[in-house]
């Protein structure tokens, strides 16, 4: 019999999307639920001001018992708290052992759960991810990513998409947030997403780097196929005020988790001459999310000295199985 599964869909002032992409997800679950598996959907709401309470409880969202149908479960935030605060709470009131995270701007094709929860038998694995497709433009904009380090960083975005053709599970370096399904024991054994990182951005990134260097294994899984309107809540906010916040999560995520002591030397002497040189490549607010992140470095280095306690593996190691 196929694992059980919770399928945790975090909004805010989301009910459009939902009421758009949240069929697919219920036909998807249900059609897992044929194979004999137990399945609920559980949305939590992050602190909105639109209807979405109102509509989910007409949908017949409420605790629900009878193990022969979806269950269909909601939260809500009394305030907004942030994508990784939202998800964390999400994980620890799911009832079932894998988590399938979705955003809610994301469509569901209908046998795309079963590919996901075979690779859960392995005890090593952490995380898989879907194959992502632009709801829009329908062209691919997810596959499995390529890990490497250069210029500073470790460079998380480049795609089996840009290298050679290749099928099957692969190896990623991270798995998306928008759409995979996590051991949810492991999850929360690691600390969950860090919320140092709050409200959002990154978490996913560095919550799947340190399951790799826990010892586990994240993977991409091309059977298993969403259609993705990218940024749908994001477009809400300032551009500018999410470039902040990224760039200061990047920062942050390296200062908790890039260990090996040449490669965090080079990190260093990168981002003093991207300090320095800011304002002549006309990028500012640079500086302002490195001071973002430095007021942050009394909770930073509490972070990295657990994490390079609870290293199993070495960052070469890690990124090493992507040479």
């Amino acid at each position: 019999m196929n694992p059980d599964i919770s399928i945790v869909i975090p909004t805010w002032n989301g009910l459009e999307l939902l009421r758009q992409f949240l069929p697919s997800v219920l036909a998807s679950a249900r059609r897992y639920r044929e194979s004999g598996a137990r399945a609920e959907i559980l949305i939590i709401e992050d602190g909105g001001s639109d209807e979405t309470a109102a509509w989910l409880r007409e949908q017949g969202f409420r605790e629900c018992e009878d193990e022969n149908e979806v269950g269909l479960r909601f939260l809500r935030n009394e305030t907004n708290i942030g994508f990784g605060k939202t998800c964390n709470r999400a994980f620890q009131e799911a009832r079932y052992p894998l988590v399938f995270l979705l955003n809610n701007d994301v469509s569901v094709d209908r046998d795309a759960i079963a590919p996901l929860a075979a690779h859960f038998s392995d005890p090593k694995v952490f995380a898989v991810h879907c194959r992502v497709f632009d709801f829009e433009t329908r062209r691919e904009c997810g596959r499995g990513q390529v890990g490497s380090f250069s210029k500073g960083f470790i460079r998380v975005h480049e795609s089996y998409e840009q290298k050679e053709e290749r099928v099957g599970p692969l190896h990623s370096i991270f798995a998306s947030g928008g759409s995979t399904m996590f051991d949810r024991e492991k999850f929360l054994d690691i600390g969950a997403f860090d919320e140092l990182l709050s409200p959002a951005y990154w978490e996913d990134v560095e919550v799947s780097y340190r399951a790799w260097k826990r010892g586990f294994t994240v993977l991409y899984e091309p059977q298993s196929v969403v259609h993705h309107r990218v940024s749908s809540t994001m477009r809400k906010l300032s551009r500018g005020k999410i470039r902040r916040i990224e760039r200061r999560n990047r920062l942050i995520y390296h200062w908790i988790d890039l260990h090996d002591r040449r490669y965090f030397l080079s990190h260093l002497l990168w981002v003093a001459l991207l300090t320095l040189t800011a304002p002549l490549r006309l990028q500012p607010g640079f500086i302002l999310s490195l001071a973002d992140a430095l007021k942050r470095l009394p909770a930073i280095r509490r972070r990295r000295s657990e994490e390079k306690l609870a290293a199993k593996r070495t960052d070469r190691e890690v990124l090493g199985v992507f040479e």
